[in-house]
């Protein structure tokens, strides 16, 4: 029986929402969603333009450059790009890991303007990538104090306005990238990259000491967990091995008297902490800026001992986490940092080497866009993307809104809406209870009594009644919190989405804005009114709900669900405005599935033996590779082939052919041998990913083309030659040849060990599973999760088999089975098969991994071969038979369509429209 969910109980990780079937995080886009009505939506082709001036030129200008195989890129770049984006990766623990493409585009889009464009300013940035929709252009206009602006109209604000630029001569680059969307790896890929281009290379114009800024406290001491003893370069993969003996960063922390080195620092603090305000510190507004630390100010006073010792170094790079909080030129933060900026520039530098600001909502004071934005990945491409929660409206009254000056209490006003949060709230706690983890209630009210009056009628509920399951966030009658206070919500925002913690619920009197991002809530009420006074962005608003729980499956949606007031909703729906799509719901979700182990199915257990790597890096060097003894591609007869061009001749206005010509290739216009080596040497130092070896590869090449390419000696200088080489597939297939076997030299192929046992299916943990799945009776799970209908009916087909004594779907990194092949650029990647089975032969079991396939893909064979070395080499180690097989759509469906014995896997092993199997297929008798 085949279902797509279950029917025991609705699920809020199982909702039928708008998506891109197929959609991946890790790959570019090349569709996105739009509404087509009230409520539909429809899938359009393309990529969602950026509202802001210059990212959709520059995403241009940076798909082309990594399409063509980043041309003009350093060594050492090429290295980082390889091991970064094309290798496959496993954290500690075992947990598979990538990178996603917004990271990588974001990383290479700073790489592409720093290094190949060479846009060191903002102006310049305009110039090169805006692109004007009248018909004067853009004038760039400098005051007498030589503030840069220009004017222009402004779409998000419907608007002429004028907008200011920094300094002249400052690299300067924002990223906007939505909350949840990883701007913390994007920034310490940057640093390797930074570090080790100035270490190995030389490149001066790059920075080995940074500066990594905090808006506030609640950011600093997030960031400081990922940075401080160099955690996140040791945990993630960030530096590759042959490089860790260089990379060598101290990270110096606010209150550190650690006085830096030459090179090789990252200083991190919040910006309060490089300047002092003067006379004594202002008693906190609202209990947020309590909370989260001090905001920016407009004024400050002299530097401190944390920027005496910033302002020793010779280069310094600048990354603004937050970065909307310096937006505005007086501010006292913006000009620290220009001041930083001019105080390089007079030892002599460039000042400094890079700024980069990193934001979801990186705006102006007046709303606009920075105008310095060079990479734009929107909330509404991380919803469809699955990085973050779908934001969700939960419209179940009509009732209107309570008028605040008529009531008394907006416990009892707001009665109905608060039972609905929580309703919708112990729903949550049922269905994400499942993979262990505890949604929380945030409540926005608008005043200190409102909060109170709230949390009062929260606290009828039997949830909520202790103290420990309820914060409320408000300032007292002299409008300050206390120190003991302060502590408590400090040490609730760090360990609220820890396991232990008892927290159920928040009531804010303002909402936080950035820093308090706790993963765990999936429930927002909305009490307050929002205008442009509260100077505050719908994405603001939901942002500290949107980063995704831990626990739960990417296959699963996560779901952030605001109730509110009809003003809080028409905020919200404000984001429909950046293409984020606001479904209203007022019915039930569908259900999911749980997959799980069955204890009462331990008969149809499977072991799998654990082994170690297949490769492991070396690096050694290319000048190992010998061409000689690379494959032929082809014979002496190739190079006698004429090669003729038919071309037509065709009106240049009226569009019809006037005559025809042939054009016959010959040595006077066939490129000459030189060019011709040199573009196969940097065609496989591009597939390849080398560093620096052109010189190397291209006297083996040439050795390559001349004594082997064709089965003997051949002239190099011959036209027929020339004519092969420049024509046709040939060129392209020596680059793919030989950079497989570079890719061997540098992964050293290992002998399949035998570690730690065993792993065996009931030892799976459960999880979650949205796509399809089949009810199988020779599993030891529940069900079998399946990704397509070929899987579904083979899977089905197993279970038939009356020679199948049982098997499982091995649902990629669920069960962690994978084995390592080379890639055709010779990374390193994971392969993880459909299948495990063990069949029942005369000569006892024979265990089978299996993979069915309909498309092929490039790595297909390389998947196969690797994973055939494995069975074989296990089989000899374990003293039983492992074998691997795959299954292609084609024959599969051949072999039910022609009336074959169904209920038997021998018969489909025998089985084969053009004959038998390889006999190395056939179980042992």
């Amino acid at each position: 029986m085949t279902m797509s969910a279950s029917a025991e109980k609705p699920s809020v990780l199982d909702l039928v929402l708008p998506e891109i079937e197929g959609r991946s995080p890790y790959t570019p886009p090349t569709s996105y969603l739009v509404k087509a009505g009230a409520n539909s939506w429809r899938v359009k082709d393309g990529r969602r333009a950026s509202k802001t001036m210059l990212a959709t030129g520059v995403r241009k200008a940076v798909d082309e450059w990594r399409a063509e195989g980043y041309p003009g890129a350093s060594d050492v770049t090429r290295r980082l790009f390889q091991y970064w984006f094309d290798e496959d990766h496993l954290l500690p623990g075992g947990r598979f890991f990538r990178y996603y493409f917004c990271q990588r585009e974001a990383v290479e889009t700073v790489v592409y303007l720093h290094d190949i464009r060479g846009v060191r300013d903002a102006g310049e940035l305009l110039k090169a990538f805006f692109v004007s929709q009248d018909l004067l252009g853009l004038e760039i206009l400098t005051s007498s104090q030589g503030t840069r602006v220009f004017r222009r109209f402004i779409p998000e604000i419907n608007k002429e306005a004028e907008q200011e630029l920094p300094v002249d001569g400052l690299s300067r680059y924002a990223l906007k990238m939505a909350t949840g969307s990883g701007k913390t790896y994007v920034m310490a890929l940057l640093v390797v990259w930074s570090y080790l281009r100035r270490r190995l290379e030389g490149a001066t114009d790059l920075a080995d000491n940074f500066l990594l800024i905090a808006p506030n406290v609640i950011v600093f001491e997030r960031l400081e967990q990922d940075f401080t003893s160099g955690r996140i370069f040791l945990e993630l993969p960030v530096v590759p091995p042959e490089w860790r003996h260089e990379f060598a960063l101290q990270t110096i922390l606010r209150g550190d008297a650690r006085d830096p080195g030459p090179h090789g620092n990252l200083f991190l603090t919040n910006i309060q902490q490089l300047y002092e305000d003067d006379g004594p510190p202002p008693a906190p507004i609202n209990p947020v800026a309590a909370i989260l630390g001090k905001a920016v100010t407009p004024s400050g006073g002299n530097g401190n001992d944390m920027l005496d010792r910033i302002r020793r170094l010779d280069n310094l790079m600048v990354l603004n986490d937050e970065a909307h909080h310096v937006h505005d030129a007086k501010l006292k933060w913006n000009q620290t940092l220009t001041a930083l900026h001019e105080g390089l520039k007079q030892k002599g530098a460039d000042g400094l080497s890079m700024w980069l600001d990193f934001s979801a909502t990186p705006k102006n004071q007046n709303g606009t866009f920075f105008p310095w934005i060079v990479c734009d990945y929107p909330l509404a491409q991380a919803v469809e993307d699955r990085i973050v929660k779908t934001p969700l409206i939960i419209h179940q009254t009509d009732k209107k809104d309570p008028d605040p000056d008529a009531y008394d209490d907006a416990g009892l006003a707001y009665s109905e809406w608060i039972g609905i949060a929580v309703e919708r709230w112990r729903q949550h706690v049922k269905d994400y209870g499942v993979v262990g983890e505890k949604p929380i209630l945030f409540v926005m009210a608008e005043k200190t009594k409102d909060a109170d009056a709230i949390a009062a009628r929260l606290r009828q509920e039997n949830e909520f009644a202790e103290d420990s399951r309820l914060l409320v966030i408000h300032t007292k009658g002299d409008g300050e919190i206390t120190q003991a206070d302060l502590e408590q919500a400090r040490q609730a925002a760090r360990e609220v989405d820890k396991g232990n913690s008892r927290l159920r619920a928040i009531v804010s009197v303002l909402m936080l804005r950035e820093g308090w991002d706790v993963r765990n809530v999936s429930v927002i009420l909305g009490l307050r009114p929002f205008s442009a006074k509260a100077n505050i962005l719908p994405e603001q608003a939901v942002g500290r709900g949107l980063r995704n729980m831990a626990n739960v499956p990417r296959e699963s949606n996560q779901i952030l669900e605001l109730i509110g007031t009809n003003a809080f909703e028409d905020f919200i729906r404000e984001l429909e405005k950046e293409g984020v799509g606001i479904g209203t719901v007022t019915t039930p979700p569908k259900p999911f599935i749980e997959v799980f182990p069955l204890a009462d199915r331990g008969a149809l257990d499977i072991a799998i033996p654990k082994t170690g790597p297949l490769y492991a890096r070396e690096y050694r060097s290319i000048a190992d590779l010998d061409p000689l003894e690379l494959p032929p591609l082809g014979t002496a007869k190739d190079l006698e082939v004429s090669v003729r061009q038919q071309i037509d001749l065709v009106h240049g206005t009226v569009d019809v052919r006037v005559a025809s010509d042939e054009v016959e290739f010959n040595a006077d216009n066939v490129p000459g041998i030189r060019n011709l080596l040199a573009a196969i040497t940097q065609r496989v130092e591009r597939k390849a990913r080398t560093v620096g070896q052109f010189a190397v590869l291209l006297p083996k090449v040439r050795d390559y083309v001349q004594r082997r390419c064709f089965g003997g000696i051949v002239e190099l200088e011959e036209v027929g030659l020339r004519r092969c080489l420049n024509h046709g597939p040939l060129m392209d297939a020596i680059a793919t040849l030989m950079a497989r076997k570079i890719g061997e030299l540098t992964a050293t192929k290992q002998n399949v060990k035998l570690v730690d046992g065993e792993f065996r299916l009931s030892q799976t943990e459960p999880f979650i599973w949205r796509r399809k799945w089949t009810e199988c009776e020779k599993t030891i799970f529940n069900v079998v999760p399946c990704y397509n209908d070929l899987e579904t009916r083979f899977a089905e087909f197993l279970d038939g088999c009356l020679d199948i004594d049982r098997f499982a779907a091995l649902a990629e990194w669920f069960t962690y089975f994978h084995v390592q092949y080379l890639s055709t650029g010779g990374a390193v990647r994971l392969y993880y098969p459909d299948f495990v089975a063990v069949q029942a032969t005369d000569a006892g079991p024979v265990h089978w991994i299996l993979e069915t396939k309909g498309r092929e893909f490039e790595d297909t064979d390389a998947k196969a071969d690797h994973m055939t070395r494995w069975c074989a080499e296990v089989s000899t180690q374990v003293g039983q038979p492992w074998r691997y097989l795959k299954v292609t759509q084609v024959r599969f469906v051949d072999f039910l369509k022609r009336g074959n014995d169904t209920r038997s896997f021998a018969a489909f092993l025998q089985w084969d429209p053009k004959g038998p199997l390889a006999p190395s297929l056939l179980p042992l008798r």
